[in-house]
């Protein structure tokens, strides 16, 4: 039964709808990390940082419809005006406290007018707010012994707008700061007409840094698996007459629209007192309010990949091939459940058992190409994908996707045998196993990043 339940679940793979695509001398295109890597989209941080759940849910936190149980040591919050919080204590490293401000916007929302805005405010909320004029933010992290950057920072995704900061101490002092801080983020930005000037230089600068070979690869490989959708029309860093034209009034627009309490989650985790940061928390943040009416979130757009279809990018800037094979599909939104975990476990162990096969053919000195992997997950909340793929020569493009074929279609037809499982069961124990020695040492920065995030945003912190 467990071996038809494995089957089923590499069969994501349907070989009638197929994605292939081919990527000469791009960067982007290394799916091998360490011989069990990631698939293309999760190749890019703006894509890494979403999660598979439902966006629109009007739950407060996702383990409210689910089965399964959040980490105890998680303390969430929730105050009238809809802002929520999610606090862990956490001693590694000792009395630092790891700060984040997630509001849930980013170009996903943006308007055909608006393309690079949520990126746009990110950069001008270090530039003055109401208790931190143009200049003194940076002054002030270093006078606390922080340090722009490392301490504190800030990304901009296709969903979200997410800003960072370390705090050198867990006392009630430094917490009230760091908090004053993110509540002038919520609401008190200046977008001073002087500073946006500023500031767009530094922009279309960046933006100019990003036209790279990967960053370009990664932009046509959107717009081949993603034509129709949101995603490939709205990357964060925007549109060069969208940022040259950016003014007080159109920034301040789009900041009193998307930064509104409902719409934001701080997460704490970190040597601190939680019921003091708790308290701090409501009288910092419970005076915020909505300063324009709630806009409805907008449909990604739609996923219509039917048959066989071909791609092909070249960049000659590097040496590198990329060969692949992926299917996706607009993904019907499910809560997590152990159900669901389950599923997902299956496609877990289908994966690492193809992966072995993979690896073994690396190994051998007539294999085509010098390194493969296989991967599945969720991406954009909504998109699941499956893909194969491998790394060659130029000259051995052919022969590599020949083989990837082969192998793939032996996992699809055949399955897979009782001692490939057997040695993927005792990895996956020996890495739980693992996971619960480590946890009394926990990076709190690192907690933050891979499981506390998407606590906030989706998922559920679970103990191993």
């Amino acid at each position: 039964m467990f071996k038809k339940l494995l089957k089923s679940s590499i069969a994501k793979f349907s070989l009638p709808a197929l994605i292939i695509f081919i990527l000469l001398s791009s960067p982007a295109c290394n799916y091998n990390q360490g011989g069990n890597s990631e698939s293309f989209f999760n190749s890019y941080p703006a894509i890494a940082n979403t999660a598979d759940s439902d966006i629109n849910s009007n739950l407060d936190w996702p383990h409210e419809n689910s089965d399964l149980l959040p980490d105890p040591a998680l303390l969430f919050g929730k105050l009238p005006n809809g802002f929520k919080y999610v606090l862990m204590k956490n001693t590694n490293p000792k009395d630092r406290v790891s700060l984040h401000l997630n509001v849930q916007v980013g170009s996903i929302h943006e308007t055909d007018k608006q393309l690079g805005l949520s990126h746009f405010i990110e950069h001008m909320l270090f530039c003055g707010s109401k208790h931190f004029k143009p200049g003194e933010l940076v002054k002030y992290f270093q006078s606390i012994g922080m340090q722009f950057g490392p301490d504190a920072n800030a990304h901009t995704g296709f969903y979200e707008t997410v800003y960072d900061i370390l705090l050198p101490e867990g006392n009630k002092k430094t917490m009230e700061n760091g908090l004053a801080v993110m509540k002038d983020f919520a609401e008190g930005a200046l977008l001073l007409q002087s500073e946006i000037d500023r500031e767009r230089k530094v922009i279309l600068a960046e933006k100019r840094t990003r036209d790279s070979a990967s960053y370009r690869t990664f932009v046509s490989v959107m717009k081949f698996l993603l034509p129709e959708t949101r995603i490939s029309k709205r990357f964060p860093i925007g549109e060069k007459e969208v940022i040259k034209n950016a003014n007080h009034n159109l920034l301040k627009a789009y900041y009193d629209t998307w930064y509104r309490p409902d719409n934001m989650i701080l997460v704490m985790v970190g040597d601190f007192d939680q019921k003091q940061a708790a308290m701090l928390i409501e009288e910092k943040f419970s005076t915020l309010y909505a300063r324009a009416p709630i806009q409805q979130r907008p449909d990604i757009g739609v996923i219509n990949h039917k048959g066989i279809k071909t791609f092909y990018h070249f960049e000659k800037e590097t040496g590198k091939t990329t060969v692949t094979i992926e299917v996706i599909n607009k993904k019907i939104i499910e809560p997590d459940s152990v159900f669901f975990q389950r599923k997902q476990l299956l496609k877990n162990i289908a994966d690492q058992i193809v992966q072995n096969r993979l690896d073994k053919i690396v190994s051998k000195t007539t294999s085509p190409f010098t390194s493969a992997s296989i991967s599945s997950g969720i991406n954009f909340y909504q998109i699941e994908s499956s893909d194969i793929s491998a790394e060659t020569s130029p000259e051995n493009w052919e022969e590599s996707l020949s083989l990837l074929e082969k192998t793939l279609r032996k996992a699809l037809k055949y399955g897979f045998t009782k001692s490939e499982l057997e040695i993927i069961k005792k990895d996956f124990l020996s890495r739980l196993d693992n996971a619960v020695k480590k946890m009394p040492t926990r990076n709190s920065t690192l907690l933050f990043r891979v499981g506390i995030f998407f606590t906030a945003l989706s998922r559920l912190d679970k103990k191993p």
